[in-house]
């Protein structure tokens, strides 16, 4: 039952990293397209959607194996 829940609980993580990077990211990106923003802004869109996709890679195969968000090891 631990198992399922710690990976419930990073699933929850990947979905949270995903809202907290991926948005302002977007937004953005929609900024520059309508030229609003300066081209320069293209670095924070990109380095704000990696650290977001990478670590959403983190939490997801974490869910996976059914650790918890904040552990490196499942728990005994």
């Amino acid at each position: 039952m631990r198992k399922l829940v710690d990976g419930f609980l990073s699933l929850l993580a990947a979905i949270a990293t995903v809202a907290i990077c991926g948005v302002p990211s977007w937004f953005t990106y929609q900024a520059i397209i309508a030229k609003v923003a300066p081209t320069w802004a293209w670095a924070g869109v990109i380095a704000l959607g990696g650290v977001g996709f990478i670590m959403t890679l983190a939490f997801l195969r974490k869910a996976f194996s059914g650790v918890s968000p904040s552990r490196d090891r499942p728990r005994r």
